[in-house]
């Protein structure tokens, strides 16, 4: 088994996927957690590729980029968490790519954002708009598969992504984005409970 090591802030955030992939697969892992300080000292030394976490190293080669990660950590440990069948692959892969791209890049903009008042009223047109079509689209992968995973019944690296970001919203974790907004998507919300009811989110939350 190569030595992993997995770098980010000490919060869930884009890594919390990883960490759980890894887990569930049972691969060891360096679990490094930066103080945002030390992360602003690293990234102008030019620690990160692309100036930007998480980042992986296997075996010492620096690796980035959430998705690659979570496929390499699934196929690594034999894992159920990326389907072997082409198609049942392409819907996992369209649902991450859906979070960890689209809403991400129509997110960050509001993330920057300093005035409340104007932070609230891009949330407002996100929610109307990118985020309104993005979860129709991850509704309408789960009517193929059947749910509640993006796997039918089998939960995946797409579930890991999609169930974290779920969870935060309805946490109260976005402001101006309400639970109000998985009103048309029942399938995302049966998901969540789903994933949070999986015995392998359960063990890794446990520990």
């Amino acid at each position: 088994m190569p030595k992993i090591a997995l770098t980010y802030f000490d919060s869930a955030g884009r890594a919390e996927p990883v960490r759980v992939a890894l887990h569930i697969a049972g691969i060891p892992f360096e679990d490094r957690r930066l103080p945002y300080a030390e992360y602003g000292r690293l990234r102008a030394e030019g620690a990160f590729p692309l100036n930007a976490v998480p980042l992986i190293e296997v075996d010492g080669v620096v690796m980035t980029q959430t998705t690659a990660m979570l496929r390499y950590v699934a196929r690594l440990g034999a894992t159920k968490l990326y389907p072997s069948d082409p198609m049942a692959g392409f819907i996992v892969d369209s649902a991450m790519e859906t979070v960890n791209d689209t809403l991400s890049h129509a997110l960050a903009p509001s993330f920057r954002e300093r005035d409340m008042e104007k932070k609230l009223a891009m949330r407002a047109e996100l929610v109307a708009g990118p985020m309104r079509l993005c979860l129709a689209y991850l509704e309408g992968l789960l009517e193929q598969t059947g749910g509640p995973f993006f796997g039918g019944v089998t939960l995946t690296i797409a579930d890991l992504v999609v169930g974290q970001q779920l969870e935060q919203v309805l946490a109260g974790g976005l402001d101006g984005v309400t639970e109000a907004v998985l009103e048309p998507t029942p399938r995302l919300r049966e998901l969540v409970d789903a994933y949070r009811q999986h015995p392998s989110i359960i063990a890794y939350r446990a520990r």
